[in-house]
């Protein structure tokens, strides 16, 4: 009898969430590298599909995003995988920049910078070899499937002490709001049906 409780509170609590929230598909295609060094592509898609979904629905609009991985090479494969995969939208990220503090610096205009306050570790060269410094740079750009319009969002960028995926993923969790706000911007479709 105690299961069957709970079992019902689950079930219309779900139903509840699919009444009062519009949830958004958003498809995250594989990042794109531009950048001297590089991480992983699927890892951080991964990641930037991770920080989309753990992202709490809006209070005011109760819009939901629920970003699913896309796998496709190019354009046309990963807008057929979209289209599969009921997507609304997809992200496109491209690496423009990973360095560490030898490496030269191009600043790129436009560019958001998430830590401002970033300074190269040179006091001591012994603890960069141990704990180097990298700087990211993320672009992004928020296709829309069905009015087939694209958002180029501005760049974030990045600068912290650790590893070069832990300082990519800083700056994905960054695109993971952006995009929010962008969808949020255009307007609140219906909720799914079940």
């Amino acid at each position: 009898m105690y299961r069957a409780l709970i079992a019902i509170a689950i079930v219309l609590s779900c139903c509840a969430f699919a009444e009062t929230n519009s949830i958004v598909r958003v498809g995250i295609a594989p990042m794109q590298n531009q950048a001297g060094r590089s991480v992983p592509p699927n890892l951080e898609r991964d990641r930037l599909v991770r920080a989309i979904n753990q992202l709490k629905p809006d209070k005011k609009t109760h819009l939901k995003l629920e970003a699913v991985p896309l796998d496709g090479g190019n354009g046309n494969d990963l807008a057929g995988e979209a289209a599969q995969k009921n997507c609304d939208y997809i992200v496109y990220t491209t690496l423009t920049e990973l360095r560490q503090s030898g490496d030269p610096y191009q600043h790129r205009p436009g560019t958001i910078e998430t830590n401002p306050n970033g300074v190269w570790n040179n006091q001591n060269p012994a603890a960069q070899r141990v704990d180097p410094e990298y700087r990211a740079t993320v672009e992004y750009k928020l296709y829309s499937v069905k009015s087939h319009s694209t958002v180029a969002g501005a760049p974030y960028s990045t600068q912290q002490a650790g590893n070069d995926i832990d300082t990519v993923s800083q700056v994905m969790d960054r695109v993971a709001n952006s995009v929010f706000a962008e969808i949020k911007k255009t307007g609140t479709p219906s909720p799914m049906p079940e």
